[in-house]
């Protein structure tokens, strides 16, 4: 009687072990964000490159663009997101705890946070550029000008990796000064603590930004030390949603693949390619499978543009970073981002 009553007290165990975990899932997947009513999206807000409020009081910059994606996509409205202010530090926290859907703000992936972290990666967004930036501007026809010189970079980061690498690759002898957050390490700079600093094209051209003394100097080298993929995250209790982000980002590179943007979206009639039909809704419903309306993708191009749209406007020629989309075309034009068939 008393093994009887164990064997049915642990098979209560288990059975409420499994609903509390599915409960979690559930609760953070695409439903949670219908029922809410808007796409949570985490970020650096003090970054005006990666977002900002524009005179109208409505978010704009890439991760703004990138999460207004997603709202057309799973909530059916451009303006249902939030953008909310999260490092990338608290980034697994604020998944995990479901405070925010999806994190941007340029986060970069490692091993460690694939195993560690409770995050996982959707899909690559773009590549971005690790540089330097110089305290005072300079004649130094190359690197070897630098030699010896103090950098500051943010501790137990891509960016400290890569820059011990280079340092050792080239022999510049430099003394790597390291800080918790981006916001030490860019005080350090600026009390001149060190000559170079060294991150990402967003956080570098904010830190430009950021200098409100008029007798100071900054410029940003044109060395490139590492190329920087970056990412959009969601919760590891959340697969769901990490299948639907990846093929809605997807969608937006192979619309322009195939040659789809938001001046000849209407245009696209008569369509044959299965893979094509299913990307625009035109008499199938694979979208719905996912829980999103079939017509999304026509709506977000028409607003956001298709991968290279969106990129131009926001990090490439018409925006203030003025970054060469080089690496981040599409592999049939020469880069790294591809894009795959929905089928």
């Amino acid at each position: 009687m008393v093994n009887k009553m164990k064997l049915k007290l642990l098979f209560l165990s288990l059975l409420l072990l499994s609903t509390s975990l599915q409960a979690k899932t559930h609760l953070n997947g695409l439903q949670t964000i219908a029922s809410r009513g808007y796409v949570a999206c985490g970020t650096d807000t003090s970054n005006s490159f990666l977002v900002y409020k524009d005179e109208a009081n409505e978010w704009r910059g890439p991760d703004a663009d990138i999460c207004r994606i997603f709202a057309i996509a799973m909530v059916g409205n451009e303006n249902s997101f939030d953008m909310i202010n999260i490092t990338a530090k608290d980034a697994p926290k604020a998944l995990d705890d479901g405070k925010i859907d999806i994190m941007l703000g340029n986060s970069a992936i490692s091993a460690k946070q694939e195993i560690s972290f409770p995050m996982m990666a959707m899909d690559l967004l773009y590549i971005d550029r690790q540089l330097f930036a110089s305290r005072h501007k300079t004649d130094f026809e190359s690197m070897d000008g630098f030699k010896e010189s103090k950098v500051c970079v943010v501790a137990d980061t891509l960016e400290e990796e890569n820059l011990a690498e280079y340092n050792q690759r080239y022999v510049m002898k430099f003394k790597i000064i390291t800080f918790p957050n981006e916001d030490e390490a860019r005080k350090a700079f600026y009390l001149e603590r060190c000559q170079l600093i060294t991150g990402t094209e967003f956080f570098l051209n904010q830190a430009v930004k950021s200098l409100v003394s008029k007798n100071n100097d900054i410029t940003i080298l044109p060395e490139v030390i590492a190329s920087r993929p970056v990412y959009a995250y969601c919760s590891k209790d959340n697969p769901n949603l990490r299948i639907i982000g990846k093929w809605v980002i997807n969608a937006l590179k192979l619309a322009e693949q195939y040659g789809i943007n938001s001046k000849n979206i209407d245009t696209f009639i008569g369509i044959r390619n299965r893979s094509l039909k299913n990307l625009l809704g035109v008499e199938t419903n694979l979208w719905n499978e996912f829980g999103l309306r079939t017509d999304w993708v026509k709506v977000a191009l028409e607003k956001v543009g298709n991968y290279g749209e969106f990129f131009e406007k926001n990090i490439g020629n018409e925006s203030a970073l003025n970054v060469p989309r080089d690496k981040n075309k599409l592999i049939k034009d020469g880069g790294f981002i591809g894009a795959v068939p929905f089928i």
